[in-house]
């Protein structure tokens, strides 16, 4: 296969060049991919220490005021000493909680050519931190078995998805648009002792 070019027009009528996949013959082929152009990057922290008690907030992703925010996946796994059953929900609010210390991981850019990220990530230690002011319901509520760490070295270890459910391929993102739009990972019940929270998060930003 080689790639070869051809000429097509725009809206507007003017000449444009296309990358178009042609076999040895020269006969053009269609080709398809998944790899995008789109600006993507990631934010993830391992076992971080969450309060335990119910109705907190244990991460945020907040928008940005120039670009707009396509979340894409959301990933997270949770352990404790003393492991429940807990309840966890992803959802969009207005203005983030009160208490906890903010952490925000360092952004990785999926291409490093990519500008800065400008959407932030951030978790919360020490205290809880509140949940904020929703707006609609819940994106997405999971249950979650917690692992006890004791036995960690015994099963197999898999993120759990927030969105898209169980990690499926996605039509729509969730979109964030402004500073005032923002998603929160809650727990809506207790979580068991000594938790350590992991996760990730995957966005694109555009200026649509």
């Amino acid at each position: 296969m080689a790639l070869s070019t051809i000429t097509a027009r725009d809206g507007n009528n003017a000449a444009v060049t296309v990358a178009a996949q042609a076999d040895l013959a020269g006969n053009l082929m269609p080709m398809n991919s998944l790899d995008s152009s789109k600006q993507t990057y990631r934010a993830a922290a391992a076992g971080t220490a969450v309060i335990t008690t119910t109705g907190g907030t244990l991460a945020t992703i907040t928008g940005s005021a120039t670009k707009t925010v396509r979340i894409k996946k959301i990933g997270f796994c949770l352990t404790a000493g003393t492991p429940v059953q807990c309840t966890l929900q992803l959802r969009r609010v207005s203005a983030i909680g009160t208490g906890g210390t903010v952490v925000s991981p360092t952004v990785a850019k999926l291409d490093t050519n990519s500008a800065a990220a400008t959407a932030v990530v951030s978790h919360y230690t020490s205290v809880q931190q509140t949940q904020g002011t929703g707006v609609g319901g819940p994106l997405v509520v999971v249950g979650v078995s917690e692992i006890l760490t004791t036995t960690i070295s015994t099963v197999q270890i898999m993120n759990q998805y927030l969105f898209p459910d169980n990690g499926v391929p996605i039509g729509q993102a969730i979109v964030l648009r402004g500073v005032a739009d923002i998603l929160e990972i809650q727990n809506n019940t207790a979580i068991g002792t000594t938790p350590a929270f992991s996760y990730f998060v995957e966005w694109e930003e555009d200026a649509s």
